[in-house]
C-alpha cells in the first residue's frame, strides 16, 4: 500500500498483512471514507485488486473525488484491477435494507478480489440484526481471511447497536478510530490504532493527517494528543 511521497505505509508499521480483518471507525466528517480510499489506491499502485463497495456515492462520484485527490483510479477500472459498487441509492429504504445482506453476501464477484473495503457497513445491515444473521456475516468474513483477503470495514458506531459494535471490534485484527481534534489552535484529523494484531513492524500509535486537493491523504509531523 506504499505510493510515493505518503508517509502512512511506514506510520502503519510498513504495510498491512493479508488476512486482515480492519475496523475503521469514526463519528461523521473524521475522514473514514478518505482513509479507506487513500487505503485503496495504495494497494491499486502495488499490484492488489480491490473491491471497493460505497454507500454514499455513485461511480462518477466515487472517480471525481478520487481524481480531486490526485488519485487516479480510471486505469484501474478499465483493466478490472478495481471493482466499484455504489449502493447508492438502492438502500435508501429500510425494508430493502432488511432483505439485502444475504444477496449481498452471495454476490461472488465482489469477494474475489485481494481486499474488499464497505464504506460503510451500517447501511447494508438490517435495522435490527438477529444474532443468527450476525453470526453468518461474521463467519464470512472470517473465511474471507482465512484466504489472506483483507476486509476493510468503516462505520460512525452511533450508527450500530452497542452489541453489533462491540463483536466486530472484538474479531477484527486492526481496530482505527478517527477523530477531530483541537491541537495548536486549528481541527486536526486523527487515526488512533486501537488493536493491530500481527503488525509487521513498529506503528505509530496516533497517526495525525489533513487532506488536500491533488495532494491526497498527507500524514501530519505533529502529534496529536
Amino acid at each position: 500500500m506504499q505510493i510515493p511521497n505518503d508517509e502512512l505505509h511506514r506510520r502503519l508499521g510498513g504495510g498491512i498483512p493479508s488476512g486482515s480483518l480492519i475496523f475503521i471507525e469514526g463519528d461523521r466528517g473524521t475522514g473514514k471514507s478518505i482513509f479507506s480510499q487513500r487505503l485503496a489506491y495504495g494497494f491499486l499502485k502495488n499490484d492488489i485488486q480491490v473491491s471497493y463497495v460505497s454507500t454514499q456515492l455513485t461511480t462518477p462520484e466515487f472517480i471525481n473525488q478520487m481524481e480531486s485527490l490526485g488519485y487516479s483510479v480510471i486505469p484501474f477500472l478499465t483493466k478490472r484491477k478495481l471493482l466499484f459498487v455504489s449502493l447508492y441509492p438502492l438502500l435508501s429504504s429500510v425494508s430493502k435494507r432488511g432483505r439485502f445482506l444475504p444477496r449481498f453476501l452471495s454476490e461472488e464477484r465482489l469477494w474475489e478480489k485481494d481486499v474488499i473495503i464497505i464504506d460503510s457497513l451500517p447501511s447494508i445491515l438490517p435495522p435490527k440484526i438477529d444474532e443468527e444473521t450476525l453470526r453468518k456475516f461474521t463467519e464470512h468474513l472470517k473465511k474471507l481471511s482465512a484466504l489472506n483477503k483483507a476486509i476493510i470495514l468503516t462505520a460512525n458506531p452511533s450508527d450500530l447497536d452497542s452489541s453489533v459494535l462491540s463483536i466486530l471490534e472484538e474479531i477484527t485484527t486492526m481496530l482505527i478510530r478517527l477523530q477531530v481534534k483541537v491541537f495548536g489552535g486549528d481541527l486536526k484529523n486523527s487515526a488512533t490504532i486501537v488493536k493491530y494484531n500481527n503488525a509487521m513492524g513498529v506503528f505509530q500509535k496516533v497517526i495525525p493527517f489533513r487532506v488536500e486537493p491533488k495532494a491526497g491523504f498527507i500524514v501530519e509531523i505533529a502529534a496529536v494528543v
